[in-house]
This record gives structure tokens, sequence and C-alpha cells, in this order.
């Protein structure tokens, strides 16, 4: 995959097309009347990111740019009303406005899509002025969501291209039903066929490996426009691709495809969202208009301390290890709560980004936990046999590198990966002060309310049955956390010791 950068002409986007990028085929020349997709996924902010990159109102312009130059198809393969600082309180009216100013043709469900209620998710697909397509997530009952469609297609210079949409098999609220997405492909593949597409294109919200076996067994189909996965990839299949943007609008995915039914070729780039790229004014205009509402919903965005290094606080690195942004935020828990023990599951973490080392401001901390009803702290009485199971949990198949793998504070414990799933935990469970923690010895745990009351990532503790009736007056985690980061450590953020989760 050739990755490009877009500059303020993109004049060279018939050259691209032309040399058979990713593809494998030898260089041809510019294609004639080529069919254009652009890709973006995972986008849970619309504004720029904290190193300037990203934005949708850069995308829209690269979008008008490309579409310049002849038809143009601007997908989202999922995940963007849910979850965001913004959307803690405006369950992504926020994104749906800027996708419509930015002009967007299609979207497809993603896994967070289903955080926000029935209704609410009905709502914002009633003001989309882009459509949504799925294959597979309907109503409970079966029915289609108002004004979704299972497939759709489009005439591009006589030639009809099919889509259709699939969202990965999870534990959804009881008011969605996601069928198995190859069968639902499947079906949408047999429809298109039948209606006689030149082109199917999938818009997926699934693994990478997925699509690829998607690709794999479906050979009419042409081209995967994916999501999930936070970082971009691409795979090849039979020269026909499947492509990831990373999260955010870092970067989009482009492709043409020129030729004829059976024998499309395919050119594509990684398309960098830089800040040399002037914002298209329209979008920014709606961008901005949210930010200013967030200002007067949380007041200016002020220093409240600062980090004496930078903090990692990207999903890939709460998830599978100790994290230096997880100690901090257990140690919170627990100094705010008053519990001997705190632990906590990475997915409640969402930043997805780097804090720099200099100040740290409120917007960051809000930005941590983008839940505001699953991240509020009750505390339970747990034995040690409990947190050891909690702890196994945590190491299992089910959890590790998963939003399921467990932060913690006040104890330490090692772990084994080669041992089999749910039996990893090697070892006593130590006190962070010395000695082990007992199976029938009783400690106050902190939990956020996801994983306590809600038994979020598959966890169950019924102990905190009591903790959980009286949740709603229950201490938020970005309060317990911004009261320790002020007070107890003095507005200066240091890495606190490790060790607490080790790896044999």
């Amino acid at each position: 995959m050739r990755v490009r950068t877009m500059g303020r002409r993109i004049a060279w986007l018939g050259v691209l097309a032309g040399v058979g990028c990713g593809t494998g085929l030898p260089p041809a020349p510019a294609p004639t009347n080529p069919i254009r997709f652009l890709s973006i996924n995972d986008v849970y902010v619309a504004d720029t990111l904290s190193d300037g990159t990203g934005g949708l109102a850069r995308v829209a312009t690269m979008h008008n740019r490309i579409a310049a130059e002849g038809p143009t198809i601007f997908v989202l393969a999922g995940d963007f009303l849910s979850p965001s600082l913004l959307s803690k309180w405006y369950a992504g009216r926020q994104m749906v406005e800027a996708l419509n100013a930015a002009k967007l043709d299609y979207a497809t469900f993603g896994n967070h899509e289903f955080e926000i209620s029935q209704d609410t998710l009905v709502a914002r697909i009633g003001e989309s002025k882009f459509k949504w397509i799925s294959t597979n997530c309907t109503l409970a009952n079966g029915d289609p969501f108002p004004g979704v469609l299972p497939w759709d297609t489009v005439r591009i210079k006589g030639r009809k291209v099919g889509l259709f949409g699939v969202t990965l098999k999870g534990t959804y609220p009881d008011y969605v039903r996601c069928a198995d997405p190859d069968s639902a492909a499947r079906r949408a593949v047999d429809t298109l066929s039948a209606q006689s597409a030149d082109l199917i294109v999938a818009i997926t919200h699934q693994t990478i490996e997925a699509d690829r076996a998607l690709l794999n067994r479906e050979a009419r189909l042409d081209l995967i426009l994916g999501g999930h996965e936070h970082e971009a990839q691409g795979a090849v299949v039979s020269t026909r691709n499947v492509l990831k943007a990373d999260a955010n609008s870092r970067t989009a995915q482009f492709a043409t495809l020129w030729g004829i039914k059976g024998q499309w070729r395919q050119a594509v780039a990684l398309l960098p969202v830089h800040a040399t790229i002037a914002p298209d004014t329209a979008t920014e205009r709606v961008v901005a208009a949210w930010h200013d509402s967030l200002v007067r919903r949380l007041g200016s965005e002020r220093r409240i301390a600062t980090a004496d290094a930078a903090i990692d606080a990207r999903d890939e690195a709460q998830r599978q290890q100790e994290s230096v942004l997880g100690d901090l935020v257990t140690d919170a828990m627990r100094a705010g709560t008053g519990a001997e023990v705190a632990l906590l599951n990475a997915g409640a973490m969402r930043l997805d980004d780097m804090i720099a080392a200099g100040p740290i401001t409120n917007y960051q901390l809000e930005s941590i936990f983008l839940f505001q009803d699953d991240t509020r702290i009750v505390k339970a009485p747990l034995t040690g046999a409990r947190i050891r199971e909690l702890l196994q949990r945590s190491v299992s198949d089910a959890a590790l590198d998963k939003g399921g793998f467990l932060q913690v504070s006040g104890i330490h414990f090692t772990y084994d990966p080669t041992r089999p799933s749910g039996d990893r935990v090697v070892g006593d469970v130590e006190r962070t002060k010395g000695g082990a923690i007992g199976l029938r010895d009783v400690v106050t745990a902190a939990l956020p309310g996801y994983l306590a009351c809600h038994g979020g990532d598959g966890y169950r503790v019924p102990e905190a049955a009591e903790s959980c009736a009286t949740k709603a007056s229950a201490p938020r985690a970005v309060d317990l956390l911004m009261a320790y980061v002020t007070d107890s450590l003095g507005g200066h953020v240091s890495p606190p010791p490790a060790g607490r989760i080790v790896r044999r």
C-alpha cells in the first residue's frame, strides 16, 4: 500500500488510479470512467486532534477535491455516534450534523452505535442526510430500523454499483439483533448479483480477519471498506482490496476502480489528513458551533495539572498490560472512595491518544471517560477468592487485549499467558503494602458501575448490589481523577511505580 500526501491540488489522483497500487498489477494507462471511493471509520470526534491532524472539515475538503475529478462515493464504516466527549450529552447529534455538512453518502452501524437508546438512535438516523445501510442488524423483532436500507444500488457512468453493510455480532441491547454477518453478506451478494450489479462493495464493521475471510468466500464481492480496528490496515485477495483507515480521521482510504464486471482493476492509497489541508468552511462552521456548546457546558478549557512525562493513553497501551494512565485512575478511585483495592476495565478509558508532557486540561480528563453513568464508581466487599476470580477473567482470552482487561490499584499479581485461559494468575495476589490476600480475607473494592452493576465485559459482581441501588449518586471516575491530581498529587503528575501486573 502506497501512502500519499494530500496537497492543495489533487491532479495526481488520476495518475494514482493507473499504477495498480496494492494490487500487484503492472502499471497501466490512466483509467477511463473510474469509480472512486473515499472511506473513513471509527470517527468519534469531528474536530481536529490534539496533534493538529484529522478533522472532518479537512476530510470534507479531500472529498470535494476528489469528487471534482469525477463521481465519488463517500462512506463511513461504523462507530461515530458514540463514544465521545460531546456524545456524553448529545448522543451523536453533533456527528450527524457534521457528516451532513461533509456530504457523506453512506454509513453502516458500528458496535458503539448501539450504546445509545433505541429512540435516540432512530432519531439520529432520521436526522441524517446520508443513507444508512445494514444487511444484518435490525430491530429485535426482525424489522429494519426506520430509514435503514439492507442494500442499495447507484448508477455511476452507466455502471450499477451495489452496496451493503454488515456489523460484527456482539452483546447488544435488547432492542437490536445483529444476525450472522457472513450469512447476511451472502444474501446481499446474491441479491445484488440478481439485480445485475456491475460492481459490489461491502461497508463492514468487523475484524480484518473476518473481512479477509469474507472476500475469500465471495468471489463476486469486489471491494470491502471496513472499520472496527483503529489502525489503518489493508489486505489483498486476488487483486481485490480490504481497506481500513486510522480512527478519528487521521487518515482516509481512497480507492479507484475501473474496467468491467468481473475484471475490475483497483488502485488504492492511504491519505493522511494533515494540518496543511484547508478545512471545508461549511463543515468547519458546524464543528465550531458544537465546540462552543461544549464550552458553555464545561467552561473554557483550563489547565488543572502538569504531566512530568508523556502519558500513553492509547487503547493498545491500556488493554494488554499495566499502564501509567490505568495506575493513575485506579489510584484516584481508591483514594477518593477509601477502598483497599480498585479494579477498572481498560475499555472505560476512551481517550485513545497521547497526553503530551506539559499541561493537562479539564477537557482532556473529561475525554478519558465517555460513558458517564457506566464510570460511576461503586464499592463492594470482595473475598480474596473473588478478587482472584476477577483477575483470572482479566487475563483470560475473553478479556486480554480487549476492553475487559483490568487495571488495578492496591494489589499486585503475576500471570502466565502460556497457561490455559481462566487459570493464568500464578502465586498469591499481594497487597501493595505487603502480604498476600488470603482466599477468605474480605477487602473493600472500588469498581465502575459498568462491571459491578451491569455485568459489563462478562464480569459478575453480585456483592455490589447494595451500592448499585444508589449508583446514580456515586462519584464519577473523572471527578475522582481531577481531585486526585490536584489535591493528592499537587498538580504534578508523574508515572506511579510500576509492577502491579507482571507478565511471566
